[in-house]
């Protein structure tokens, strides 16, 4: 399996569709319905993208993913917003969405925007790697 990818929203055929489409891609994908679900799932699975409904019941998509983002642990996890309601673009932004898409979303924009996320993903995740080898190396250095 390659990159996880979590997929949350609160209707089973958007879920259903999203993630037969991302498994032909490759990506081992974890589903969620809401944004209770979805945060105690990053804590245990640490998925390398999200895909966020906006409007959910409960926790909305917002709540969500400004939890997500004030958290160290999940604070680097691309998060693409996901809406019926282009209105909600702005609030997403501000609260550390990294991308945003309308329904109905064509699937092949879905893919190259995952694919964007995740580049990203490792671009960071290299980086973080580099920048802890370097503190290291000045700790032995005399």
């Amino acid at each position: 399996m390659g990159d996880k990818i979590l997929v949350v929203d609160d209707e089973r055929d958007i879920r259903d569709v999203l993630s037969s489409f991302l498994e032909e891609k490759g990506y081992e994908v974890i589903l969620a319905s809401n944004g209770e679900e979805a945060l105690e799932l990053v804590e245990r699975v640490n998925p390398q993208v999200i895909l966020l409904d906006v409007n959910m019941p409960g926790i909305d998509g917002i709540e969500t993913c400004r939890r997500l983002k004030a958290e160290e642990k999940s604070r680097s996890i691309p998060i693409i917003m996901i809406t019926a309601f282009q209105d909600r673009e702005i609030e997403a932004y501000l609260e550390g969405a990294d991308d945003f898409v309308v329904k109905p979303f064509n699937m092949v924009e879905i893919s190259f925007r995952v694919e964007s996320m995740l580049r990203i993903r490792h671009l960071s995740d290299e980086l973080e790697r580099a920048m802890a080898y370097i503190v290291e190396l000045e700790k032995k250095s005399p």
